[in-house]
């Protein structure tokens, strides 16, 4: 006759094989991620295919609707871990300490920008993803701002509302927020073109040192000028 199992044996088994099942889908969960985000970055959404999905990620068919609900929930999650990939908020925290001025919380959000854009590969299907989804948003993208975006944006409103004096919720805070994202965004989209036009400038990750300098000396002057034209301030003195 075969030994019987202890009480603290049977236990053991069975919660290292509940702990096999979860990791077992956590990894069918991450694959299909992984799938996901890049067939949705080749086709789009609205061609991509979850036989496809399941497809790349060795899965079966029924697995997206098991580990997501759907294909709709399914596009959405991989967005937001396209965003989390990329920053999150947590790393940006850790980056600013309390008591950091405001002009320095804007230079190290200005490098985090640039070299997560720049030092990441072009093909990799978070960027990819993201861009397709500026360029031809989808229905999810509110969710998307709500949850990732607008949060992680507080941090430059905040550090920019204190340079300008203003709250951050005045106009003058938006759009020079706006307009930093937007120079740090135009240097990764248009940086094939850049390359060509400028072609003595190294515009790669390895010149992001100066490439954050010269950026952030170019929002500091903008951000002084938007300064002195706030109602209250002293118009700039023209030269005679």
């Amino acid at each position: 006759m075969g030994m019987k199992k202890s009480p603290d044996q049977s236990i053991s088994h069975g919660v290292s094989r509940e702990q096999g099942r979860e990791q077992g889908r956590e990894s069918t969960r991450q694959r299909l991620l992984d799938a996901a985000g890049m067939v949705f970055a080749e086709h789009g959404y609205d061609r991509a295919t979850g036989k496809e999905i399941c497809e790349r990620a060795g899965a079966n068919p029924a697995a997206i609707n098991y580990h997501f609900g759907g294909k709709d929930k399914l596009y959405a999650a991989a967005l937001h871990e396209a965003h989390r990939r990329f920053l999150t908020a947590e790393d940006l925290r850790a980056s600013l300490p309390p008591g950091m001025p405001p002009a320095e919380r804007v230079g190290v959000i200005i490098r985090d920008l640039l070299s997560n854009l720049l030092t990441t590969d072009p093909s990799a299907w978070q960027l990819k993803l993201m861009t397709q989804e500026m360029m031809r948003p989808t229905p999810f993208l509110d969710e998307l701002v709500r949850v990732e975006i607008a949060p992680k944006s507080m941090f430059l409103r905040g550090a920019v509302a204190e340079l300008l004096g203003r709250p951050d919720s005045h106009p003058s805070v938006q759009l020079s927020c706006m307009n930093i994202i937007a120079l740090c965004l135009s240097q990764y989209l248009n940086r094939e073109i850049f390359r060509r036009v400028f072609p003595d400038l190294d515009l790669s990750g390895d010149a992001l040192e100066l490439l954050t300098a010269h950026t952030l000396s170019f929002v500091t002057g903008g951000l002084r000028q938007v300064v002195a034209t706030l109602p209250g301030a002293p118009l700039p003195q023209e030269k005679s």
